[in-house]
């Protein structure tokens, strides 16, 4: 084992521990770049639902070069052949492929970064022709390239073929946690030859690259599961109290304003009986975009429970905090749910900046009182504690 070759398992290592997937895909463009010294280094990922190969990282390239390209996936492409075929394409020199031309490759791979999880051509079909070139082939993914058996092959029309692969189970991703992609090196400019030692070694590495990326991807989804609400989108308690904890803790040491608010929808339980709760959770979702739209980037908002809801107000005094709670309170009462022009809605708000004391307890307690005293006086009111 080369040099090379324990960097890059180096470079692995340092890239399964990492679950940001920004983080992975610099790291494998700046490492790549790195141990092999290429001219030139970018990562491309398909964009499923525009059919097409995007640019998105690169090193050596100028600024804004490889993320204008937008190339879509055909086979006549060099950069998109390798996610149809499955193999990687290098020495090879095109004077037609008009992205090649346009960032003057001469001497270049293409890698594809792929998910190998799927299963082949041969399985999904049930396919025995052993003598066919895809058989127990698990680099192979399409079974319309040349010199495959496969009789849905034969005889295709390009536009065929590519509504084909729209649908096909080996290629299509209609899970978001698939992978898809290409790594291109270049070195036009030195002109050091890219052996096919290099190119096996960075096709285990890609693939590897696009397990860490859907392990991130799983990993975000179960992470933004654990604090979201599933009916609004919205932050949850345990969240929010976590970074009402440490908002308190700053202002405590570093000066700065806090205020709360704490929100019930009047009368929830009379619109779930009255009308169903369907209606109930779109009344929930609705007002969770109201929230949304009358906030200001750094307020956070959460689903405290059921009906509840509360708004976290940095750098915000008391009398600040007021005037907010009053225009979300306007802004549910002048309207109606979209869905059902007969429902009408009215909030009850409780406002608490944070006192001397300087404790998160009391500042929830202080703005419980507060949504109490707003309920008790009749409702669809704005209190202050």
């Amino acid at each position: 084992m080369d040099t090379n070759e324990f960097r890059l398992l180096d470079m692995l290592s340092l890239i399964y521990e990492d679950m940001d997937i920004d983080a992975i895909e610099e790291r494998f463009v700046s490492f790549v770049a790195e141990i092999f010294s290429f001219d030139r280094v970018a990562l491309f990922f398909v964009k499923h639902r525009k059919g097409i190969l995007q640019g998105k990282l690169c090193k050596g390239f100028e600024d804004g070069t490889i993320s204008s390209i937008k190339i879509p996936i055909e086979e006549q492409y060099l950069f998109t052949r390798p996610l149809i075929t499955g193999f990687p394409v290098w020495n090879t020199v095109s004077t037609e492929d008009p992205f090649v031309m346009q960032l003057g490759l001469t001497n270049f791979a293409v890698i594809p970064v792929v998910n190998r999880k799927r299963v082949s051509c041969w399985k999904i079909k049930n396919c025995h022709s052993t003598d066919c070139p895809a058989y127990g082939n698990k680099m192979l993914r399409c079974w319309l390239v040349p010199q495959t058996n496969c009789r849905d092959r034969k005889e295709i029309t390009t536009l065929d073929k590519l509504k084909q692969c729209e649908s096909c189970p080996v290629y299509s991703s209609q899970d978001t946690e698939d992978v898809e992609g290409i790594l291109l090196v270049d070195n036009s400019w030195s002109d050091n030859p890219i052996d096919q030692k290099t190119v096996t070694l960075l096709s285990i590495v890609a693939h590897s690259i696009g397990i860490a990326i859907n392990n991130a991807k799983a990993y975000s989804s179960v992470l933004r599961e654990s604090i979201h609400d599933d009916l609004t989108g919205l932050h949850n308690r345990r969240y929010f109290n976590a970074r009402l904890i440490d908002e308190v803790d700053r202002a405590r040491r570093y000066g700065g304003n806090v205020s709360l608010l704490m929100i019930d929808i009047d009368h929830f339980k009379k619109v779930n009986d009255t009308h169903g709760h369907l209606t109930g959770d779109a009344v929930l979702e609705w007002i969770s975009e109201v929230f949304r739209n009358g906030l200001r980037k750094t307020d956070l908002v959460a689903r405290y429970g059921g009906e509840e809801f509360t708004i976290l107000l940095l750098n915000t005094p008391k009398e600040k905090a007021v005037e907010i709670a009053e225009s979300l309170r306007r802004a549910v009462a002048e309207s109606s749910l979209p869905e059902d022009q007969n429902v009408r809605i009215t909030i009850s708000i409780g406002v608490a900046a944070l006192g001397k004391e300087k404790s998160f307890e009391s500042l929830i307690r202080n703005a419980d009182q507060a949504l109490y005293n707003a309920k008790s006086q009749g409702r669809d009111k704005v209190c202050v504690n």
